[in-house]
């Protein structure tokens, strides 16, 4: 798995966490402030919103509380459920804020992160996951959603897309490792099925095979077997659509596919909050 179609990031995951900063930030630098008010692909959000949410879980890693502000929940029809409010709060909070505040706060966040982490125990609990993580896990997660808000802003700008950074690569390990649970956890799929994706480039170009064994795991195999599912999808609209920035149905327009599990697996690849 470690060099799954040949993507890892060449740099360690505190450096690879930097460098998914100091991309975010390389995007964001020279916007406009009507730039910094354009809507995202994640709902309700903004540009600014995007990293005031950044500057919030990187302020709370570090042991700050979490801000004593209550938004007007009514407002925020994109607001859905406690983990919605749970990252709202810190976002609503910091609304109002100037652009080039926002950006030294990002700045300052993220080396209070890197001072706190090289002085840590080597597990970390965070308020908004379950149990446990190593320094490595934690930083993997933090490099890959900034990453993936980077590709937000890039969007909502018109930008193209940063995906072989070396965070691009560490996301591709991440999203990629997923897939066996996906296909067996989370689609179900029986041991008579199994799935060939293909990737076209020109980021990523490559071909993968799932298949569930008899005990209901599915894992990567050298050769499907028993009914194929194919997909070909090129990297990027991958991305897109395990980010959950767009519709499975757009999606499905930019792919080739064959079988009984095309849409079934589009609809189950959105995996992020």
């Amino acid at each position: 798995m470690d060099d799954l179609l040949q993507t890892k990031s060449s740099l360690d995951p505190m450096k690879t966490y930097l460098e998914a900063v100091l991309d975010f930030y390389a995007t964001l630098e020279p916007l406009t402030a009507e730039q910094w008010s354009l809507p995202t692909p994640c709902p309700g959000w903004s540009v600014a919103d995007l990293v005031a949410h950044t500057i919030d879980l990187d302020s709370m890693a570090v042991g700050e509380l979490a801000p004593d502000h209550e938004p007007q929940w009514d407002q925020l029809p994109h607001v859905k459920g406690p983990s919605n409010q749970f990252t709202e709060r810190g976002v609503d909070y910091r609304r109002g804020t100037p652009p080039a505040a926002l950006l030294q706060q990002m700045l300052s966040a993220a080396n209070n992160l890197s001072d706190f982490l090289s002085t840590r125990s080597p597990t970390l609990s965070m308020p908004w996951v379950k149990g446990e993580r190593t320094k490595e896990q934690f930083l993997a997660m933090r490099a890959f959603d900034i990453w993936a808000h980077d590709q937000d802003v890039r969007i909502a700008i018109g930008a193209p897309p940063n995906l072989m950074s070396n965070p691009g690569k560490d996301a591709a390990q991440l999203m990629l490792g997923t897939l066996p649970f996906i296909w067996g956890k989370k689609m179900g799929i029986p041991a008579d099925e199994s799935l060939k994706l293909v990737f076209t480039g020109p980021d990523i170009d490559g071909t993968l095979y799932l298949a569930t064994g008899p005990e209901g795991k599915a894992a990567f195999v050298s050769e499907p077997t028993g009914e194929i599912t194919y997909i070909e999808i090129p990297w990027a609209d991958f991305v897109n659509r395990y980010c959950g920035r767009v519709d499975p149905d757009v999606t499905a327009n930019r792919v080739t596919g064959s079988g009984p599990r095309v849409q079934e697996f589009l609809n189950a690849l959105a995996s992020t909050p």
